[in-house]
């Protein structure tokens, strides 16, 4: 016998709680799409070693840009984000029609997650037990 752990498959959240927040992620990138102009207009204040970190709260009401050192984002996106609430990193160079474009992938990539918790969730309720 060892102290080993035993190896256990991650086969993800596929709760009723992530298939919400995976349709409340799409709608907010819309928020970040809605409000890419403002992201662009403040990323020239940017000091050097720096991003911008737009955020939208978790009530989906856009939450202004924050100046992160590069150094900083692993801690202080999160906080920023608080509970709930989702953050996007912007450099120097963005325009509107790819911050728009990343909202877009956002956007398609929890829709996406969405559908496939749709998709496990009804093969799991037909599946024999």
């Amino acid at each position: 016998m060892t102290n080993e752990a035993p190896i256990m498959a991650m086969h993800g959240d596929y709760s009723p709680e992530a298939r919400h927040r995976a349709g409340r992620t799409a709608d907010a990138a819309a928020v970040f799409a809605e409000h890419a102009e403002i992201i662009v207009a403040a990323l020239p204040d940017v000091p050097d070693g720096h991003v911008l970190v737009a955020v939208v709260d978790i009530e989906h009401s856009f939450n202004g840009t924050h100046h992160v050192l590069q150094e900083e984002i692993v801690e202080r996106v999160p906080e920023l984000e608080g509970d709930g609430g989702w953050a996007m990193v912007f450099t120097s160079g963005a325009d509107v029609e790819a911050i728009r474009r990343r909202a877009d992938e956002m956007a398609t990539i929890a829709r996406r997650r969405a559908e496939m918790i749709d998709r496990i969730t009804r093969r799991r309720g037909a599946a024999p037990e």
